[in-house]
This record gives structure tokens, sequence and C-alpha cells, in this order.
């Protein structure tokens, strides 16, 4: 049987049709990250992406991926489950911090730009950074306002008077500092009343607990503020490094470690090598002081500290220091400079950036300090010098 030459051009046209559909199939696109980085200044360097943590501050950072730069150009592709703030580690000196999410991300980065190491990065392709950025500017915007000007001569009186180790230097510092306590207060209560605000209007926003940052903690909020922030966040913002570091600090307040809990035991050595135990301090109450030789606020404490102890000491008043994060060398200079007359316990870790007490407290931030009973339960967790004097005043009568 013939077939009609009409048919065989309908056949012939059918599968010119149908080749291409079947033949050129294309890729899925890729629903992942690819970020392209470029360094000015730095040719070649192991570069790190590294996930935030601030729950535990002496565990060992984990890397997400690493490449090696090249012509101070690096590349990075995968996939990220929920988009949040990460660090980016570039050679053994260099450092940034950038929003990852699934998408094209491109960052340069200036070594001539470099504070310390850190690296402010031009980041294009990250919806997220921009948001975060955008509420920056505004914070910024606060804290630089005209009126709070007469504040920036502040820091540097303060690091010269603690540098002196004068305690009358220190002294004058700190009445100078008083006539700007309105200042400084106000100052303070703006830019903590924008960052609670944006938490609440974008509470499932990841970007939003990295604008309140570490405001959520006990120095810079009262406990009924945390507490009703902290429940405030759903969806994405859940699933960040900084509502991780939240939830933490939450149970370890109000759970773990709050007033009315028990204070754990620990075995550490003294100035001498000798070992010393929580509860084999004998006293009726035991401030533990977690601190420094490099917190300035944590030696600017000593002087008030200092009267406290003189004056409850015979009372059974105890003062049980901690050193922590520090060198071993600094920590015992330190305590030789500020002629500190209480019990001095040594917490350093070579393997942690706090050591194993410090870590098993929960410590957030030095200082860091508890007062408790004889029985080690907890009376105040960071109590300000205001709330210290005033319950040591109550407990012991005078």
């Amino acid at each position: 049987m013939k077939m009609s030459l009409k048919i065989k051009s309908a056949l012939i046209l059918g599968l010119v049709i149908v080749l291409p559909l079947t033949g050129c199939k294309k890729e899925a696109p890729f629903e992942g990250y690819t970020i392209s980085g470029a360094v000015k200044g730095l040719d070649k360097a192991k570069v790190k992406l590294i996930e935030m943590n601030f729950t535990d501050r002496g565990s060992k950072p984990k890397v997400i991926d690493s490449t090696q730069m090249t012509n101070g150009a690096f590349t990075f592709k995968g996939t990220v489950e929920h988009p949040d703030r990460v660090f980016i580690e570039i050679g053994d000196e260099f450092h940034s911090e950038f929003f990852l999410e699934n998408s094209d991300i491109t960052l340069e980065l200036d070594t001539g730009e470099s504070k310390r190491g850190q690296l402010k990065a031009k980041v294009t392709g990250s919806a997220l950074q921009q948001v975060y950025e955008v509420q920056q500017a505004k914070i910024d915007s606060i804290m630089n306002q005209e009126k709070f000007a007469p504040l920036q001569a502040i820091r540097p009186k303060m690091e010269a008077a603690y540098k002196s180790k004068d305690e009358a230097k220190i002294k004058a510092f700190q009445e100078w500092r008083a006539q700007f306590s309105d200042l400084e207060s106000q100052r303070q209560n703006e830019r903590r009343s924008f960052m609670i605000q944006y938490a609440k209007d974008h509470p499932d926003s990841p970007v939003a607990p990295w604008i309140l940052a570490f405001q959520f903690s006990e120095g810079r909020m009262s406990k009924e503020e945390m507490k009703a922030i902290y429940p405030i966040f759903t969806g994405g913002a859940k699933h960040t490094a900084m509502f991780k570091y939240y939830e933490k600090t939450y149970n370890d307040i109000f759970k773990n470690l709050g007033v009315g809990s028990m204070a754990p035991d620990f075995i550490l050595n003294d100035v001498n090598g000798k070992e010393v135990s929580l509860k084999g301090v004998e006293a009726k109450y035991k401030l533990v002081d977690f601190w420094a030789s490099w917190c300035v606020p944590c030696r600017a404490s000593f002087p008030h500290l200092k009267e406290l102890y003189k004056k409850y000491k015979k009372d059974g008043f105890e003062v049980i220091a901690i050193g922590t994060a520090d060198a071993e060398a600094k920590w015992r200079k330190a305590i030789e400079e500020d002629q500190t007359p209480w019990m001095h316990l040594n917490d350093t870790d070579q393997d942690h950036q706090y050591g194993i007490v410090a870590r098993k407290y929960g410590v957030p931030f030095l200082p860091t300090t508890f007062l408790m009973d004889e029985n080690e339960k907890i009376i105040l967790r960071n109590p300000s010098k205001e709330e210290l004097d005033a319950k040591l005043e109550e407990l012991f009568g005078y």
C-alpha cells in the first residue's frame, strides 16, 4: 500500500515538532545558593563559611563549607534549609558576616578597610541582607542624633581612667560621667524601643532577632520584658542562631539557673593551686562573680564590691571570683593590680573561650554574678549595683 504525498509530509512535520520536545529537555533550575566573593588586597587564602553559635561560646565553630581563594576570588554553592546570618572567615586574619539564603549572592570585601580583622561586606543578591542594612542605618541615625553628641567623649575618657588603675581617677571619671546619665538613658531607650518595635512588627522574619540582637539579655531588658518578647517570635525567626541564643538565655534565667534554682557545684584551683569547691566555701551568702582581666565593667565594679566585702565579710559574706576566658598570667596580674581581697579561682580552658564552670553556668557575658545562700540556692542573678546593695542590707539587717 502506497502512502500519499500529503500523509508523508504530515508525518515528517510531526517528527520535526516532537523531536525537539523529547530530545532537548531542560534541567531544573538550581534552588540553592551560589556565593561569588571577591577580596581586594588578598590573593590566596582558605575561606570558611561558618554557622553562628551563641549558645556555647566555647564550642568549636561548625563549618558549613570551605574553599581555597585564588586571585582574590572564591565561590560557594549549596542549599540552606533556613535563611540565617552567617560568618565568613578569610585566612587567619579577616572575617565578615552576611545573610545567607537560597539565591545568587555576591560579596565584595576590601582588606584595606579592616577594623581589627572585621570587613564590612558589600552584599548583593540577598534580600534579607538589604532589609537588615536598612534597619541598621535607622539604628545608627538614632544613636548619632545631634542631641547625643556630648556622649562621644565618654568612651575615650573611660578607657583612659580604667587603664590608669588609679582609683582616684576612676572615681573622678564616674563623677564626671554622672552628668550624662539621663542623656545616656534617653539614647539607649530610643534605640531599644526601635529594636523591640521592629521585632513586634516582624515576628516571623529571620531579620527580627538580629535587629533586637543582644538587647535580649539581663542587663539590657527587664525580666518582665523578656517574658513578653520571647513568645512573639514565629516562623523563620525561630530558626536563626540568634533566637537559639534567646531560647537558651530564657531557659537559663527562668528555668535552669534562675532565682530559686540550685547552683551546680564545681571544683577549681585558687591562686595557690589549692582545690576549692563551691559547697566547701563556708559562708551565709556567696557571690559568685565571673570576670576577666580584659573586661572593663568587671574591674570597674571591684571598688564598690570591696566596700561591700569589708562591710559584710565578718557576718558571713564571701565573694568567689572566677576568672574565665583569660590567660592565667593576665588573670594573676589583674588580681595583683586590683588588690582584690576575696577568693580567686581559675577557670581557663585552652581549647575553649570560656572555662568549664562558666559553660556549666551558661555565662552569657562578663561580668555575670550569682548571689546565693549557704545551700547554693540562687537569690539574685546578675543584680545591678543597687539591687545587690538592697538585698545585702535586707539579708544582714544593716
